[in-house]
């Protein structure tokens, strides 16, 4: 990690301007331009209300929000961690001409992704105001999680489609069914309460750290809460643990990766 440090300090210019770019095309690529990426999550969101609210019956007060809090969280994370997965492959032309490390592709992404997501909490935040209070502060902390998760699985998935060029679609199945395996459209606690359950599939389930940054999102901004430290911090030290594993793999492999390109 110290030298990842040190990456991220001599290259901050190249991060940024990086970080600039791809803010700007991504918002290019639509004609609502920003606008969009606060539409898109409430257009799903009306989906998903309508099915699990208005057909089923289920749900719960002010269940929109609830869903919203799951939505903007977890597309934040799947779209971080299918362009994380494409950042080397994307970026062949730049890898090939440029010195730049390659490890900073792999985070540009995130970060980028970060950005937007922040727009989404802005919403939340504005349309639950009655319970934001200082608590709301704390959302820096699962928004830095869901970077660090999203980072750390790239450095291997990044390296994966290089190799096998088809990772990048299973990561996209991987992800639909990941989505029903997060708290995203229920509360964790459905899962945790179910006999049928067993208690090592429980455990398998509080494994997933989707479970527990989109249990803090709720608990800031929906329930207007702090969130539970321990699991959290549990969760930060795994992560942490993950991602330098991933360095230590991609430092490896990153050498052979121009001339998979």
């Amino acid at each position: 990690m110290l030298r990842l440090a040190k990456d991220i300090r001599e290259n901050r210019h190249a991060l940024h301007s990086q970080f600039y770019v791809n803010i700007k095309t991504t918002v290019a690529t639509t004609k609502l331009g920003l606008l969009w990426w606060i539409l898109d999550p409430l257009f799903l969101m009306l989906i998903y209300y309508f099915v699990v609210k208005v057909v089923f019956n289920r749900g719960g007060e002010n269940y929109h929000l609830f869903l919203l809090c799951g939505l903007v969280t977890w597309q934040s994370f799947s779209r971080a961690i299918a362009l994380c997965t494409r950042s080397l492959t994307n970026n062949e032309g730049l890898i090939k001409q440029a010195s730049l490390p390659m490890v900073i592709y792999v985070m540009i992404s995130p970060l980028v992704q970060a950005f937007f997501y922040t727009i989404g909490l802005v919403i939340i935040m504005i349309w639950n105001w009655p319970v934001m209070g200082l608590q709301a502060f704390a959302i820096v902390f699962p928004v830095l999680l869901m970077i660090l998760v999203s980072f750390s699985a790239g450095l291997f998935l990044s390296v994966f489609e290089v190799y096998i060029r088809d990772t990048g679609k299973l990561i996209t199945y991987i992800l639909r069914f990941g989505m029903y395996m997060s708290p995203v459209l229920y509360g964790p606690e459905r899962i945790y309460q179910l006999e049928s359950v067993p208690a090592y599939a429980k455990f398998l389930y509080s494994l997933n750290p989707m479970v527990h940054v989109i249990g803090a999102v709720r608990d800031l901004l929906f329930y207007g809460k702090m969130f539970e430290f321990r699991p959290m911090f549990i969760t930060f030290v795994v992560t942490l643990l993950f991602m330098q594993v991933g360095l230590v793999f991609f430092r490896k492999v990153s050498p052979y990766v121009p001339k998979m390109l």
